[in-house]
C-alpha cells in the first residue's frame, strides 16, 4: 500500500505545469503586460464630399480627406521594456473658391526604454520627434503668411527620469533632466523671435529643462473610449515658471469593426510660438482598421493525464533521492523570475 501527495501539478516529463510560472512572471511586470512584442495599430480614413446642382439654397462643391495611422510597438522582457509609438496624420479640403488647404498635419514619433526598479516604478529614457509634413499658412493675411513647414519648426526632445505605471492604461513620466532642440529649417521662418530663435538666420534653439507627461485611457461606455495625453516642459535657463503645454485627446466611438466616429481635441501653449492658446478640434466618421497582436484567441492547452501504473506485481517502489539546492529557491523569490532552461523548473522550484 502506498500514499502519494502533491502540492503541484506535473506533466508527463516531470515539469511544473505553467500556472506556477505565470504567478512568478506576473510579479515582474505590474501592468499586466506579457513578455515579448505587443503591436497595436489604428488606420483611419475619413472622406467628406459635397456636390450641388441647381440648389436654390446655395453651396459649393467640395471634397475633404483625412488619413491617420497610430501604431504602438512595445517589447518587454523581465524587468526591461522598450515602447515605441508613431502617429502620422494628414488631411486637406478642396473647393473652387479657396483651392486646396490642409486641415490636419502631424508627425509625432516616440521611443522610450525603461528598467523596473520597484513595483510600478521604472527608470526611463525617452526620445520624441515632433513636426509636420508641409507648409502651413495664415490665410486671413493678405498676402497669405507662411507659418510653418517640414521641420520648421521641428522638436527633438530627449529626457531621463522615472515612470510610474500602475497599469497599462495609466502612466506618469517625470523627467527632471530633459533637453529640447527646436529646428527651423525654412529660411523664410529663420527670423529673430520666430519659435524662440535668438537672431536672424539661426536654425537651432537648444534648451535644458524638466518634463512632466501623462497618459490616461479609459472606457466611457461599451465601444467608447477616451485617450488623454499631456506633456509639460519648463526651461531651466529662461522663465522657469513659463510652461510649454501640449494636450491631445481622442474620443473613439466604434460603430463596427470597420467604421468609427472620432472626436479629436488638440491644445498647445508655447510662449516661443505665440502668446496665446492654440486650439484645434475635429469630428469625423470614417473607415478604421485596427491591429492588436494580443487579441488572438489562444489555443487551450490539453490536460495531460498521467498514465496508470499497475504495481501489484512489482517490487516496492524506490523513489530517487535528489539533493535540493536552497540557492535556487532564493533566486526564484528574490529575482522574481525563472530560467526557462534550468533543470530546477520542476517540482523542487515550487514554494
Amino acid at each position: 500500500m502506498s500514499l502519494f501527495t502533491s502540492a503541484q501539478f506535473l506533466d508527463t516529463s516531470g515539469n511544473l505545469i505553467i500556472d506556477g510560472r505565470k504567478y512568478l512572471k506576473s510579479k515582474v511586470d505590474t501592468t499586466g503586460r506579457k513578455s515579448g512584442w505587443e503591436v497595436y495599430g489604428t488606420n483611419t480614413l475619413t472622406v467628406n464630399q459635397n456636390t450641388f446642382s441647381n440648389w436654390l439654397a446655395g453651396g459649393e462643391n467640395s471634397v475633404s480627406l483625412n488619413g491617420k495611422v497610430d501604431y504602438e510597438f512595445n517589447f518587454r522582457k523581465q524587468k526591461h521594456f522598450w515602447d515605441n509609438r508613431f502617429i502620422l496624420e494628414y488631411g486637406f479640403i478642396d473647393n473652387k473658391t479657396n483651392g486646396t488647404r490642409k486641415t490636419a498635419d502631424n508627425i509625432n514619433l516616440t521611443t522610450s526604454y525603461g528598467y523596473l526598479i520597484r513595483e510600478k516604478w521604472y527608470l526611463t529614457s525617452s526620445l520624441n520627434i515632433r513636426s509636420q509634413f508641409s507648409a502651413g499658412y495664415d490665410y486671413a493675411a493678405t498676402p497669405r503668411k507662411k507659418l510653418s513647414n517640414l521641420f520648421a519648426p521641428g522638436y527633438i526632445t530627449i529626457g531621463l527620469g522615472a515612470n510610474y505605471t500602475p497599469n497599462s492604461s495609466f502612466s506618469i513620466s517625470i523627467q527632471p533632466l530633459t533637453s529640447r532642440t527646436t529646428i527651423v529649417s525654412d529660411r523664410d521662418l529663420q527670423k529673430k523671435g520666430s519659435y524662440g530663435l535668438k537672431k536672424d538666420g539661426d536654425v537651432f534653439l537648444f534648451e535644458i529643462g524638466a518634463y512632466l507627461g501623462g497618459r490616461y485611457k479609459f472606457k466611457l461606455f461599451e465601444n467608447v473610449t477616451y485617450d488623454n495625453n499631456i506633456g509639460i516642459f519648463s526651461n531651466y535657463s529662461n522663465k522657469f515658471y513659463n510652461l510649454d503645454i501640449v494636450y491631445a485627446g481622442v474620443l473613439d466611438m466604434k460603430i463596427n469593426n470597420f467604421m468609427s466616429t472620432q472626436l479629436t481635441i488638440n491644445m498647445i501653449y508655447d510662449d516661443d510660438q505665440i502668446k496665446q492658446t492654440q486650439f484645434k478640434q475635429a469630428l469625423g466618421i470614417g473607415l478604421v482598421y485596427k491591429i492588436d497582436s494580443t487579441s488572438k484567441k489562444k489555443k487551450r492547452r490539453k490536460k495531460e493525464i498521467l498514465p496508470y501504473f499497475d504495481t501489484s506485481e512489482s517490487s516496492p517502489l524506490k523513489l530517487p533521492v535528489m539533493k535540493l539546492n536552497k540557492q535556487h529557491y532564493d533566486e526564484v523569490f528574490e529575482k522574481k523570475t525563472i530560467n526557462e532552461n534550468s533543470i530546477y523548473l520542476k517540482s523542487e522550484t515550487i514554494f
